[in-house]
């Protein structure tokens, strides 16, 4: 183990080496590969920002939500559903799941 290298050689040179015309007359040489053509170049869209519309949003058209309120009502109706969960009667609104229960 002390000179791997030439072990190594004198191992690579036992194995069968090609021989016979059949080999040289199989031999082609590789084809050269040209580059191919670059892709046509297509224009990009022109450029459309929603800030350079001159149109004009009318703010009174949408429903302004509130995230607090909405995170105050689930926050109220999870409790009454687990205090009816514990059988105790809480008072508010009598609807579950979107439909009105008596």
């Amino acid at each position: 183990m002390t000179d791997l290298i030439r072990s190594l050689t004198a191992w690579l040179s036992l194995l069968p080496k090609p021989r016979g015309r059949h080999r040289a007359a199989a031999f082609h040489p590789r084809p050269t590969f040209t580059a191919p053509p670059p892709p046509p170049c297509t224009p990009l869209p022109a450029h459309r920002s929603p800030y350079g519309l001159h149109e004009e949003f009318d703010g009174a058209a949408t429903i302004a939500v509130r995230p607090y309120v909405t995170v105050h009502e689930q926050r109220q109706r999870r409790r009454e559903l687990a205090m009816a969960t514990m059988g105790l009667d809480m008072p508010g609104s009598c609807w579950i799941h979107g439909v009105e229960v008596a």
